[in-house]
């Protein structure tokens, strides 16, 4: 039997741009730091697990296709927020921390709009229109349609 909600989630990761792919990863990571807080006030070690690792996972997938050619600087700071992300997510495994988890969902909420801007811009004006605005990673389409999937 065809679970609906994995199709819808297929069909969305199938026609999303570059950009929207992003957008999904990021809300991926979202969902699995709050479903880590729940884990965290459940005392289920093994979920907060689970879910940390899914976190992980989708930054190293952003991190993996930065591309340093286009994205310039943006793609350097990128890669730098995504090292810090990374070592507060295990630093939150670690101390068992729904703080420090509650305060990545704030911050990577923000990057998420910040991206949902850049979506929006791009289908209002066009790719030369917003010129200035970062870079998504060029190989997302390929290497992160399987990982949004799979959210």
């Amino acid at each position: 039997m065809i679970n609906p909600a994995l199709e819808y989630r297929k069909r969305a990761v199938e026609g999303a741009s570059p950009v929207g792919l992003v957008v999904l990863l990021y809300g991926g990571a979202i969902t699995a730091l709050m479903r880590a807080i729940s884990a965290v006030e459940a005392n289920n070690i093994e979920k907060r697990v689970n879910e940390l690792n899914k976190v992980l996972a989708i930054l190293a997938e952003l991190q993996g296709t930065l591309d340093f050619e286009k994205g310039g600087a943006v793609a350097a700071h990128l890669e730098k927020y995504y090292i810090v992300l990374r070592a507060q997510v295990l630093e939150a495994s670690i101390k068992n921390s729904k703080t420090i988890l509650e305060e990545l969902v704030k911050n990577v909420s923000g990057v998420k709009e910040a991206w949902q801007q850049v979506e929006r811009d791009v289908a209002i004006k066009g790719v030369s229109g917003v010129a200035a605005a970062p870079q998504a990673p060029t190989n997302l389409m390929q290497s992160g349609s399987n990982m949004a999937a799979s959210l």
